[in-house]
């Protein structure tokens, strides 16, 4: 069918090149080959050619300085790679390219082997350092997120994070492939912003593939270097991930990332619940102590009136016995007490002949002398 606009519009060789270079930015691919005649310019862009080993088909490609210094991958003749990105005509050559926005190695060796150099290089400048690892806020509040909305790892970590006041800030970032490695970045720096207590990085479990953004360089500094404690629950690959070991609190999987956020809050909670539980016990048997009491006093009260009314009734009897025995009393009768200086005489043997007495009688004394003594017995 005829395009109008191409069949009606006569373009400068730069209008259609412009239009071309329009259309190619939607026809972004991945595409795989082996790197041949690789050039870095003085700027820090590669330039290189990728060939099909099976039939020879060649391709002239571009990567930028930033995206190469992003990708953390040093290429070399002869390395099999997968790009990502689209075509691009130059305008001033007419030159067609691929330009490049990501970079993966092909293959688990090569992986395996970029990941043991990469990781010995951070390994000894100290970014694993245990003792530079950040520990958590207690009772952490406002939490920062980055992950991929798209699948249920969002779900799964606010579903296991309980209902303790959280305040989440979630930022969208693909997480898959060497291709996150710049939306991980960004995500990072939009977090710098962030008013948060800790940052929180998930994604579901992978191969090593998969898993390649977590492995560069870049990435694993900005977490090791984010201001506030970070949380990697990244997967629990054989080879842990860079990011994860440069991270404060490391975890397998986005529920464990939650339940590591939430465990002070429920046992701060269990611990309210057992004192609330202690402080009602406390209560109860303070009120049965009072009643036991109540009831003690009440019998306390009435068995001490039981005994001061019997010592009552006691001393009633012993004051009438008192009263009843009184000598005074006797005297009345005309009974009369003897007295010699000043010891009652109880019989004849205590006096003499001419010795002096007082007889006591009821309304006074009467001073007389021994004239003699006459014993009874």
């Amino acid at each position: 069918m005829p395009n109008k606009l191409t069949d009606e519009k006569v373009f400068t060789v730069a209008e259609f090149i412009a239009l071309l270079n329009e259309f190619f930015k939607a026809k972004a691919a991945r595409i795989t080959g082996e790197i041949s005649d690789l050039k870095r310019a003085a700027s820090g862009h590669m330039y290189f050619t990728i060939k099909d080993k099976e039939d020879g088909g060649v391709l002239d490609c571009i990567l930028w300085k930033r995206t190469y210094d992003m990708c953390g991958v040093s290429l070399e003749v002869g390395m099999e790679v997968i790009l990502s990105g689209h075509p691009n005509i130059y305008a001033p050559t007419g030159r067609f390219s691929f330009v490049a926005d990501a970079v993966e190695l092909v293959g688990e060796g090569a992986l395996k082997k970029a990941y043991d150099t990469l990781k010995k290089k951070l390994e000894a400048e100290g970014v694993f350092d245990p003792a530079k690892k950040r520990a958590l806020p207690e009772y952490v509040q406002k939490i920062g997120v980055i992950t991929s909305l798209k699948g249920a790892v969002i779900h799964d970590f606010e579903n296991n994070l309980g209902k303790y006041g959280f305040k989440v800030s979630v930022c969208d970032s693909r997480v898959e492939g060497q291709q996150a490695v710049a939306p991980l970045l960004s995500a990072i720096e939009a977090m710098r912003k962030e008013d948060i207590e800790v940052l929180v990085i998930i994604r579901g479990g992978g191969s090593l593939e998969s898993l390649q953004a977590f492995n560069n360089e870049m990435l694993v500094r900005a977490v090791r270097n984010f201001p506030v404690p970070v949380i990697a629950g990244i997967g629990h690959d054989k080879d842990v991930p860079l990011a994860a070991l440069a991270a404060d609190a490391m975890v397998s999987t986005p529920t464990a990332a939650a339940n590591l956020l939430s465990r002070p809050w429920q046992e701060a909670y269990a611990k309210l619940y057992q004192a609330g539980h202690l402080y009602v016990r406390i209560e109860e048997s303070i009120r049965r102590i009072g009643a036991d009491l109540a009831a003690s006093r009440s019998a306390v009260l009435d068995h001490a009136e039981g005994m001061i009314a019997r010592a009552n009734e006691r001393l009633d009897f012993a004051e009438r016995a008192v009263k009843l025995h009184d000598p005074v009393r006797q005297l009345k009768f005309g009974y009369s007490i003897a007295w010699k200086n000043g010891t009652i005489v109880k019989s004849t043997r205590d006096v003499k002949p001419g010795e002096k007495l007082e007889l006591e009688v009821a309304d006074g004394k009467i001073k007389s002398r021994v004239e003699g003594n006459n014993t009874l017995l």
